[in-house]
Parts: structure tokens; C-alpha cells; sequence
């Protein structure tokens, strides 16, 4: 969601900036507090269990810096991330400006986890329009992934990427497609080198509501649904799909009051789509209350916090695949992550006006 209808934006990465990033801490052992009589941190490790992929999702807002006029502090999240047990093996964005900004996650992300990953875009180079925000004029989305883990098989403009469709006009029932690259969505089919088995990932931006982004969430959702087996990309074994869907899945945030196209796309409460929601499983799962945990587990606080970031898994057929561990982090965690692994932090500054998501995918 384009968040500056709501409050302050976040600016985009200052590329050419000077940036020195925590080293990596190693595992800590006696000697540690022997010597200084603290613990460092444990990092995350790259996860080699054939049986799941470590996935999050994030719409990134442009990459935030603290020194912009639009400020927020993306690193943050890495350095949540870097907390966690396992490092990512799929990273799907959101609202990333180009190839160049691309490039700059990528190299920050080999330098905070160590190893190297890789990606690709809706577009390299969209065409700019103004979003309120110098450094958010730029917006497009991508897929990436640790390449110690994966390969890529299939992402070849145009068959790769897909446009969104809006109200046209607005309020009607009449759904063509929009014109704003940030909608364009992405896929890539991958080598899962460890298990053998290929996966297709997608990425996803619909329309705010302001835009014509309601309504034609069915057909959006739908088109999500049949873009994963579309040009190729249905031989996988396992699909994915995150993104920002600019639209709550119930009109509380809670169960019951599901909207249409978010009850069209859970399979587990009968979704002809058949995905599997993280985040909802994760809450089944818990037992206690489904709505009070759906909504702590809110992505966008405007007045009232919703639930409009997702991440998808499905299988070719039969049951939605299993999920597990599924994470939602506060900005507060991200302070925090930050503070751990740097010693300082601005607490002030939030990695992004969504909260990610993030959990392991079962084949």
C-alpha cells in the first residue's frame, strides 16, 4: 500500500551512501563469558533440511533510510532476520524501485548473512510516477533467493510478470488492467538443490482501495491462482506467493468476516483456490482465539490495523502444503535485532510501514 495517505513515507535507500555493517557474530561458548562476560549473539544458519524452505515476505517500502526526508531504517529487519534460526531461502519484495536497488539488497544481504543471493524484477528499469516521495517514484517488485539453496530455471519477460486489474471505473464492477508498474506482479520457477525439487515463487502488489483495488481483488486473486501454472511455471512441486494485497482479509481482522476474495483463496476455510495462508495456520495451530491472534498479527497500522500482507504456499493439488514457524515481526523487534548485533539503534525509525511475514514451507 502506497502509505503516505496514512502517515509520514519512508524514503528510499541512499545508494551511494557509506555503509558498515555489524560482523556477523559466531557462536558464543565459555570462553566468551569468560573473557568478557557476555554471550554473543546466535546468528542465523542456512538451513539445508530438505523438507522446507525458511520464506518471508516484505513490502520494503523503497528501502528507508534514517537520514532521508522520508526516514525509516531497513536494515532493521536484516538484522531481525540474522536473530532468527534459519536465513532466508526465498526473500519475496515489494515496492523496490529498480535493478539498481536491487543490487544494493543483494549485496547488503551477502553482507549480512554471508553468503550470496540472487534476483530478479517485474521490471529493471519502471517508469516513474510521483508517489509523494522522491525516492519512492520508482516501484516495482521482485524474488529473491539464496543461491547456496536454489537456482533459477524459468523467469523470462514478459512471461514472467503479469498486471494487476482495478475498478474502471472507479466503484464499478468493471475490472481492467492498471496502470501502475508497482502492480505488475513477478514469478520465477526454482531448483531446489537440496531436495530435488523445483519451486515456482511469486511476488504481488494489487491496488489500494483509493485506486480501484477492491472489487477486483477476486479477479486479482483468481489471476494469482492461475499465473503460478501459467508459460511453464506449472511443473513446480511447491508454489509460494507473497505480497501486499491493499485489502484486509475480513472486515475485522478477525474469523468469519472473511472478504470475498480472501474466501476465495484460503483453502483452509474452503478457498477454491487452495492456498494455505501462514499466518492463519499458524494461528489454527496455537489454539486460543483465531481472530484475537489474526489480529495482533496485523501488517499496516493506519487508524485501525489490518491484515494486508500475505504469504501463500499450495501445493499441485490436493491439500495446501504445511507451514510452520510463522513470524511477524514488530518494529519493536527490529529495534531491538538492531540494537543486539550493532549496539545502537534508532528507535524512532521502523524498517518499513509493513510488518513482513514470514514462516517455513513444507513441501
Amino acid at each position: 500500500m502506497n502509505s503516505w495517505q496514512y502517515r509520514t513515507l519512508l524514503g528510499a535507500a541512499a545508494l551511494a551512501a557509506p555503509f558498515v555493517l555489524a560482523s556477523p557474530a559466531p557462536a558464543s561458548g565459555p570462553a566468551d563469558a569468560a573473557e568478557t562476560g557476555t554471550v554473543a549473539a546466535a546468528e542465523a544458519v542456512p538451513n539445508d533440511d530438505p523438507s522446507f524452505l525458511q520464506v518471508y515476505d516484505a513490502n520494503v517500502e523503497n528501502l528507508p533510510t534514517t537520514t532521508e526526508s522520508c526516514p525509516g531504517d531497513w536494515h532493521d529487519l536484516m538484522y531481525y532476520m540474522r536473530l532468527q534460526e534459519y536465513r532466508p531461502d526465498i526473500y519475496l519484495v515489494q515496492q523496490i524501485s529498480n535493478r539498481e536497488q536491487l543490487d544494493l539488497l543483494l549485496t547488503r544481504m551477502k553482507e549480512h548473512f554471508g553468503e550470496s543471493y540472487a534476483g530478479v524484477l517485474a521490471e529493471d528499469a519502471p517508469k516513474s510516477l510521483d508517489n509523494g516521495c522522491a525516492g519512492k517514484k520508482q516501484q516495482t517488485n521482485g524474488i529473491i533467493w539464496r543461491t547456496d539453496r536454489l537456482s533459477l530455471k524459468t523467469s523470462a519477460s514478459p512471461d514472467n510478470r503479469w498486471q494487476a486489474q482495478r475498478e474502471t471505473p472507479l466503484g464499478s464492477t468493471n475490472c481492467e488492467n492498471n496502470d501502475q508498474p508497482r502492480t505488475k506482479g513477478v514469478k520465477a520457477l526454482l531448483l531446489d538443490k537440496r531436495s530435488g525439487k523445483t519451486v515456482t515463487a511469486a511476488s504481488f502488489h494489487w491496488p489500494q482501495q483509493s485506486y480501484g483495488g477492491t472489487y477486483c481483488n477476486v479477479s486479482n486473486a483468481a489471476e494469482l491462482s492461475n499465473e503460478l501454472t501459467e508459460d511453464g511455471y506449472g511443473v513446480a512441486d511447491l508454489f509460494v506467493a507473497g505480497g501486499d494485497a491493499n485489502h484486509s482479509a475480513s472486515t475485522t481482522n478477525g474469523q468469519d468476516n472473511w472478504t470475498t476474495w480472501y474466501k476465495a483463496t484460503n483453502g483452509d476455510i474452503g478457498g477454491a483456490h487452495r492456498f494455505r495462508d501462514a499466518v492463519y495456520a499458524g494461528c489454527a495451530d496455537a489454539g486460543g482465539s483465531i481472530p484475537d491472534c489474526l489480529a495482533d498479527k496485523w501488517t499496516l497500522h493506519t487508524t485501525t490495523p489490518r491484515r494486508i500482507d500475505f504469504l501463500l504456499a499450495r501445493n499441485p493439488s490436493g491439500a495446501p502444503p504445511r507451514t510452520s514457524h510463522p513470524v511477524v515481526p514488530t518494529f519493536d523487534e527490529g529495534d531491538a535485532a538492531d540494537l543486539e548485533l550493532t549496539g545502537s539503534d534508532d528507535q524512532d525509525m521502523d524498517y518499513s510501514d509493513h510488518r513482513a511475514v514470514g514462516a517455513h514451507i513444507h513441501y
